[in-house]
């Protein structure tokens, strides 16, 4: 842009009457233009930097080159793979998320889930209900055996603080690798022969060409009859159809679901009404306070990119995720 010009921003997925919280009052050497809507988006024709604000623009995919200057798009998700086709893919814009600012968030949500179901609180809530008393005893989480699929900064939050709950954690990534935090990461292709002695596996992982499926007939069935599965990462990490029948059938314990392969859950899925079945609409991110934490973090990157400094959280657009040089340092929980 020639110098002295503002930098054009679209926010897209939101409109100036009800703009992400923080960008009501403009940011200092920028023009903000607004685009709720597809058809909006004539209306940025002219930017430089997108942001994209949740819920994530569906739309914007089928309307490539939009904007023919564009040299940057932050998204305010962790997930990209509804965003990266292969126009975007091939080109020379810079792709961002939102790495780094929900793994607390995450792994404490994780943390409850599994002490929910050790203490079989699934069962108690639908006992209360019906007003029936009917003593049990409980598991410990302690000594419990945990996969952990996917060793980014959600993943590697999940494991550090199940491990200092008393959990037994393996993580598993593309490779298998020695870590200083994690210890021996094993290999994916591992995953099976880990499963038998697993009493939860916790999907953490980004949605790519190889991690759709992950979790299909083979994996169930060498699942535990106890174990439950976590789905905290994409609901298409799973065959779901195999995964109500494994759940139907008693192969394995249950499931505690975030994220499903149509959200909404639509209304006469199996997965509503199975007693072994825990759901949640795509919640386990959403701390008090996000929204304005995600335009916290836009707004540092934004001021760094005016600066010319090189962004962070830069997604490999060939692997669909942030690498690990591009992660954002860890900080210590609290």
């Amino acid at each position: 842009m020639p110098a002295g010009d503002p930098c054009v921003v679209a926010i897209l997925g939101a409109s100036a009457a009800d703009p992400p919280p923080g960008l009501g009052r403009g940011v200092p050497g920028c023009d903000l233009r607004f685009a709720e809507t597809s058809e909006q988006l004539s209306a940025a024709a002219d930017a430089e930097v997108a942001y994209i604000w949740p819920p994530r623009a569906d739309w914007l995919p089928g309307h490539w080159g939009w904007a023919p200057r564009l040299r940057w798009i932050a998204t305010s998700t962790v997930g990209v793979d509804w965003l990266l086709l292969p126009d975007l893919v091939g080109s020379d814009v810079i792709l961002t998320n939102s790495a780094g600012l929900f793994d607390d968030a995450m792994a404490e949500y994780a943390l409850a889930l599994v002490a929910a179901v050790r203490a079989d609180l699934h069962t108690t809530l639908r006992l209360q209900q019906a007003r029936r008393w009917a003593h049990r005893e409980i598991t410990r989480l302690a000594g419990s055996q945990v996969i952990v699929a996917g060793v980014g900064g959600i993943g590697r939050a999940i494991a550090g603080l199940l491990s200092r709950a008393g959990a037994s954690v393996t993580c598993v990534g593309r490779s298998g690798r020695a870590n200083p935090d994690l210890g021996w990461i094993a290999p994916v292709t591992d995953l099976g022969q880990l499963l038998p002695a697993a009493d939860f596996v916790i999907l953490a992982l980004p949605l790519t060409a190889a991690t759709t499926g992950l979790i299909g007939p083979a994996e169930l069935a060498r699942m535990g009859p106890g174990s439950w599965l976590v789905n905290l990462g994409r609901g298409a990490l799973v065959d779901e159809p195999a995964l109500i029948g494994a759940l139907c059938d008693g192969a394995i314990g249950g499931a505690a679901l975030d994220v499903f392969t149509r959200e909404p859950l639509p209304a006469d899925s199996p997965l509503w009404a199975l007693p072994n079945v825990i759901v949640s609409p795509h919640m386990s991110a959403d701390f008090v306070g996000w929204e304005q934490a995600l335009v916290e973090l836009f707004l540092r990157q934004l001021a760094g990119y005016l600066a010319g400094a090189p962004l962070a959280n830069v997604v490999d657009k060939e692997l669909g995720f942030v690498t690990a040089a591009a992660r954002p340092a860890r900080r210590p929980p609290g």
